[in-house]
């Protein structure tokens, strides 16, 4: 889900302890936004009874959330979506041109399915127009809020933020 969001600047896996009704647990995530900084707990968090000071985060600045299993589980198809997405964006990296991401926003203004935008952008293996796909959708400049409720596939329609509701 962090990886997924472009809101999320940074985060660090596993930054520390945080304090709590006098038990000490470790964070999951510290995440970094625009605007704030929270730590994240993941369900059934772990209770530590190592008691190095050094190790505890100042909670003052920051946001401390518990992430439940409700959330996880409403989370599931996108998550399994951005974990089939992130590996042909890691793979690509560097080699997405610039225009080639400006062609496609403009191409998703109105609605298109990923076939569609391969077929358009392809001139033989369709990485580097999928990947650019997933690299709009992932810094926010194009959308596809069907990822949330149902698997990737080339069905998928992707359209321009401006024309999304």
């Amino acid at each position: 889900m962090l990886e997924s969001d472009p809101a999320v600047q940074a985060f660090c896996e596993r930054p520390g302890f945080v304090q709590f009704g006098g038990e000490r647990f470790r964070a999951d995530f510290h995440v970094c936004y625009a605007d704030r900084r929270d730590l994240l707990l993941l369900p059934d968090p772990v209770a530590v009874k190592d008691s190095k000071p050094h190790a505890d985060l100042d909670v003052s600045a920051m946001n401390v959330r518990l992430l439940e299993p409700a959330d996880l589980a409403a989370s599931r198809i996108w998550i399994d979506n951005w974990q089939r997405m992130l590996p042909c964006l890691t793979a690509t990296r560097g080699l997405v041109p610039t225009s080639l991401l400006d062609a496609i926003e403009r191409f998703v203004a109105t609605a298109q399915p990923l076939l569609a935008i391969e077929r358009e952008f392809s001139t033989g293996d369709p990485i580097l127009a999928r990947a650019a796909v997933f690299a709009l959708l992932h810094a926010g400049r194009i959308g596809a809020p069907e990822l949330r409720t149902t698997p990737l596939s080339w069905l998928t329609r992707f359209t321009s933020a401006e024309a999304q509701p």
